[in-house]
């Protein structure tokens, strides 16, 4: 589901900027209105300047065919366009009219102070690339969550393990016991008390059983595996350890990671809101401007006879002039979220150095906690081993036979949890910097669109 999620975030994102890129083209429309019929009395001005109502009964139909690009350099829009309209009369004096403009070339611009395109041509390449390592930083979270999910059926599968494993031996001791009982050489306490070890061990069990089942669903529907297959997981045992230097991940950080990206992005909008805002509380101008051939005609074919020359130019403009400081009220707000963004910015990028400063040192600690853990396991394995065979020869009491077992299930699970720190700052370093510093490349994943 977690990968799904990815994919779709990811996809949304290429479609948004194909969506852009296709907005830069030139873009062909067809439009229009056939037919809109009327029939009804309506007034109108006739020669003699005297209004009149006069009963009408006509249809008007028009169909516009138009080329549009969008001007990245001025923020308008340019288009070249070919009009056909008719009108038909009905009644006792039908006719049939036709206006055509077979060439219209029109430039149309809402203002000149703010150019909405080339701001765009800035954030969405830097949106588009921010999805990309999204999409990679995503994967490493699953990732993440995998390592955790993973060690907890791990814990969980060793734990029954282990109960499996005190309960077989706790029912052997209480047998030996119960002999020796008999010839006295072990006390009433000491027996009961061992019976009171396999019913705790018998209950354990129960309870761990409770738990690797949970854990093993939670794994199964995380990874969308087959729920029928009964398979156990193994122990990572090999741990890969490899030069992770803070100047390096720094640098491969800034080069490479999302936040980055997150960071430039942020910034360049907050600027825009600047430059839109400062250009809403000046003069603006619109300008409309078009050039074209026109005429009418009783028939389709006299329409392209004696053409006439058809030109119209609007320039208009609109200026605050009493506003009581709602325009610099509106500008210095949006000055003040700039300066918000940048200083937020600086913090991030202190708080992202701290970060990558503390997982790089924990990195270079865990070779040795490492080994310690291990060995710490395999000889709280052996001392339970000797600590057994002493209390058969009556060499030392139940208690510290129990301790033995307590220390060797506490090593065993700390070994397992420095094993699961160890992949979760694998995985967290390259989602820091989005760099594979085993293999010493870039991340990169091909997308799966079946799954």
């Amino acid at each position: 589901m977690s990968y799904k999620i990815a994919l779709n975030s990811h996809q949304s994102s290429q479609w948004t900027y194909r969506s852009y890129q296709i907005s830069r083209k030139p873009a062909l429309y067809l439009e229009g209105t056939v037919p809109n019929y009327s029939r009804s009395i309506n007034k109108i001005t006739l020669s003699n300047g005297e209004d009149s109502f006069v009963g009408q009964n006509q249809a008007y139909s028009s169909v516009y065919l138009s080329l549009q690009q969008n001007i990245t350099a001025t923020g308008g829009m340019l288009s070249l366009g070919y009009r056909l309209n008719r009108i038909d009369v009905f009644g006792t004096n039908s006719s049939v009219s036709y206006s055509s403009v077979p060439v219209s070339l029109a430039y149309t611009q809402n203002t000149l102070g703010y150019n909405q395109y080339k701001w765009l041509k800035k954030t969405e390449p830097l949106r588009f690339e921010l999805a990309d390592r999204k999409f990679v930083s995503d994967m490493e979270d699953i990732g993440l969550s995998t390592i955790d999910k993973f060690f907890n059926l791990l814990l969980a599968q060793t734990q029954k393990e282990l109960t499996a494993k005190n309960l077989a031996s706790s029912d052997t001791l209480l047998q030996i016991a119960k002999e020796r009982f008999k010839l006295g050489t072990v006390g009433q306490s000491e027996l009961l008390q061992l019976r009171l070890n396999v019913l705790e061990a018998q209950k354990a069990l129960t309870q761990d059983s409770v738990n690797l089942f949970l854990a093993r669903q939670e794994l199964v529907r995380y990874l969308n595996l087959d729920p029928e297959v009964n398979w156990m997981i193994s122990l990572p045992e090999e741990a890969s350890f490899f030069m992770v230097g803070f100047p390096e991940a720094l640098e491969r950080a800034k080069n490479n990671s999302q936040e980055v990206l997150k960071f430039r992005l942020n910034r360049l909008e907050a600027e825009q809101h600047v430059a839109e805002v400062t250009a809403a509380n000046k003069v603006q101008f619109r300008i409309a401007a078009n050039f074209g051939l026109s005429n009418t005609a009783p028939n389709l074919p006299k329409l392209f006879d004696r053409m006439e020359n058809q030109q119209n130019l609007s320039i208009g403009f609109s200026m605050p002039i009493l506003d009581w400081g709602n325009a610099s009220t509106r500008r210095r707000r949006a000055e003040a979220d700039l300066s918000l963004v940048e200083h937020q910015i600086e913090q991030e990028q202190v708080e992202l150095e701290q970060e990558i400063a503390l997982q790089v040192s924990r990195w270079s600690l865990l070779p040795q906690q490492l080994d310690v853990a291990r060995e710490s396991r395999e000889i709280s394995e052996e001392n339970y081993a000797l600590e057994q065979q002493r209390f058969l020869r009556g060499s030392i009491t139940l208690n510290d036979l129990n301790i033995a077992r307590a220390n060797r299930e506490r090593a065993v699970t700390a070994y397992y949890e420095v094993l699961k720190v160890y992949w979760q700052l694998y995985f967290t370093i390259r989602k820091l910097t989005l760099y594979d510093f085993e293999k010493k490349g870039e991340l990169k994943y091909v997308i799966n669109k079946s799954r």
